[in-house]
């Protein structure tokens, strides 16, 4: 029997939208619609009476008053069948395309393509639908190096890990707090033949010990990253690239500002809409 669900809409600005996603990945969302001024995040109804009064810890005092706009119920139905029908390809290049269904791709399915990501959401955030994704992407396959080691920070479904092993990377650590998540980037992994290089790590990366290592993605709110600026300069030698993503424009000088004290230096930047991410370099 398929499991209902919980529909929590969130009302919220713009520049509050890289927040919200930071503090919504610790919980199990089945999955989040994101339109003009809100997001609709959805949970089985099971989790939802174990999270229900941490969510909203969470959200009060860190987004703005009166957010939660509506909670219902979902009717029964195969919600995720649903959503993922609604899915679509995603070119990260010319010739890179994420294929976010669960049938495994052929070539056929995509003629032009050098390289097929076979990367399935569950509950987990991250198939290139999103901006911030996208543009990590980009800077990740601009500034990778063939066997190099690299960090990837709150992986989500794996993609840019899986991303950067498919393109030479000799291995990734990545790290993620949610179970959910790491489940979700074991399978990708699996599916995308890079599981023995990619090696998964649960934890508050605030508080975990990280290796050392040659690059890092990130694809966070801005809010986390700055914090880990201090952080990532402890990891990486001198030269190496540290790519930053899911930083709104309007918070774009203050992390730049804050990597610049901490001995980065940016060497590209991308921009998407109202989403940025930059390509740090360690001075």
């Amino acid at each position: 029997m398929v499991e209902d669900f919980i529909s929590v809409e969130l009302r919220i600005p713009e520049e509050y939208l890289s927040i919200a996603y930071g503090l919504l990945s610790p919980f199990p969302t089945t999955g989040i619609e994101e339109g003009e001024g809100y997001l609709r995040v959805y949970f089985p109804s099971s989790s939802w009476e174990r999270i229900e009064t941490a969510f909203y810890h969470s959200i009060v005092g860190l987004l703005p008053p009166g957010c939660v706009h509506a909670v219902h119920t979902v009717a029964s139905r195969d919600w995720y069948s649903l959503w993922v029908s609604q899915l679509v390809p995603v070119w990260l290049s010319d010739d890179i395309v994420v294929h976010p269904f669960p049938e495994v791709p052929t070539p056929s399915m995509y003629p032009t393509a050098r390289d097929i990501l076979h990367i399935v959401p569950g509950t987990a955030f991250g198939t290139g639908h999103h901006a911030s994704t996208r543009l990590a992407a980009k800077l990740l396959l601009r500034h990778l190096l063939p066997n190099t080691t690299w960090l990837d920070v709150g992986t989500g479904t794996g993609i840019l890990g899986i991303l950067a092993l498919r393109r030479g990377a000799a291995c990734v650590y990545a790290i993620d707090n949610n179970p959910f998540a790491l489940q979700q980037a074991r399978d990708n992994a699996l599916r995308n033949r890079v599981v023995d290089r990619f090696l998964l790590m649960s934890g508050d990366v605030e508080t975990f010990g990280l290796p050392k290592v040659d690059g890092i993605v990130a694809n966070l709110d801005a809010e986390l990253l700055y914090r880990l600026a201090p952080k990532f300069n402890g990891v990486l030698p001198q030269g190496g690239v540290a790519v930053m993503s899911g930083i709104l424009v309007v918070s774009a000088e203050r992390i730049c500002r804050r990597f610049e004290e901490f001995e980065f230096e940016v060497v590209e930047k991308e921009l998407e809409n109202d989403w940025i991410a930059f390509a740090f370099r360690k001075q």
